[in-house]
């Protein structure tokens, strides 16, 4: 009780700040423990509390937002069952919708007359790298790759991703704000962190370490993704991405 109170006692962004020292030492302690269910499940256990708190504490005018939090929560219940068709299914698809969701609020915020000649170019060119990139490396592991609609996902997941990460990098160029930077660095913490996820299972190159890689990242995004709401609930003169 002492501690409810005291906790409550906080502003919300020390809340956010002792809750994320809490799931960050929380996540350290299990993958230490090394097995893989456990790190699975401390990836539902930190969703689903972050998402209570963003709840409870902090809020959005947008429903957008409660929505992406519960397409996280889907998405680390398919990363659990990720041994299963369904779960690898489940977590692709989230994956995908979040990032769909991201790149309509984006789009209509990018001011594409402030993009010079070359900036196109050079962006471009890493994007294009990184798609091919992409289908190199999922076609290296096409042997574990159990369906044609797993295929498909994870390419999806890949492109959806990398577009996803270069539409906020162009709108936080041309619209440099708080919020832009920080729904940029959500996306690529999202982003990279799917990434890792994908390394540890196919490639089963050092899974432990990339779990650690994936949870630090994760834990990152959701934390910013916090971070975005709460800067954007407290502005006093707003320019919003959502509707």
């Amino acid at each position: 009780m002492f501690l409810f109170k005291w906790f409550k006692s906080l502003t919300i962004r020390t809340q956010m700040l002792v809750l994320s020292s809490l799931f960050i030492v929380f996540n350290i302690v299990v993958i230490a423990i090394g097995d893989i269910e456990y790190i699975r499940l401390a990836r539902i256990l930190s969703t689903l509390a972050v998402f209570l708190y963003f709840i409870v504490a902090i809020g959005h005018y947008s429903k957008w937002l409660y929505f992406i939090y519960c397409l996280q929560v889907l998405s680390s219940i398919g990363f659990y069952y990720y041994d299963f068709n369904f779960g690898k299914y489940l977590f692709l698809a989230a994956s995908i919708l979040v990032y769909g969701i991201i790149v309509s609020w984006v789009l209509k915020s990018i001011q594409w007359d402030q993009i010079k000649r070359y900036e196109y170019a050079s962006f471009l060119f890493i994007f294009f790298t990184h798609i091919a990139f992409h289908f190199y490396n999922v076609n290296n592991f096409e042997e574990m790759i159990s369906t044609d609609v797993e295929y498909l996902l994870l390419l999806l997941t890949g492109i959806a991703g990398m577009t996803t990460c270069l539409l906020v990098g162009f709108s936080n160029a041309t619209r440099s704000t708080f919020n832009s930077a920080y729904l940029m660095y959500a996306t690529f913490a999202f982003v990279f962190a799917d990434f890792a996820a994908m390394v540890a299972y196919y490639y089963e190159l050092f899974p432990i370490r990339f779990y650690f890689i994936e949870r630090g990242s994760y834990l990152f995004g959701l934390y910013i993704l916090a971070r975005f709401c709460y800067i954007e609930n407290n502005e006093s003169v707003t320019q919003n991405y959502l509707d």
